[in-house]
């Protein structure tokens, strides 16, 4: 189910019009960086956040960035 959140993510941002990247920090990946004329977000896509562990594994790289 993830995976298709994540497509759908992606396909509604290229709608939008921005460029999308994947962003990398070390070892820990952001899901898209995505790029318009005005705007640069970064945007992680989970399905279910069970954990404290999964919440530490998603939320991490996103506060990593300046």
């Amino acid at each position: 189910m993830g995976h298709i959140l994540e497509n759908i993510v992606y396909l509604e941002l290229l709608r939008r019009g921005y460029s999308v990247k994947v962003g990398r920090i070390k070892n820990k990946e952001v899901d898209f960086i995505a790029k318009n004329m005005n705007n640069k977000i970064y945007i992680q896509v989970a399905y279910l956040l069970s954990s404290d562990e999964t919440i530490k594994r998603e939320f991490s790289p996103l506060l990593k960035i300046p």
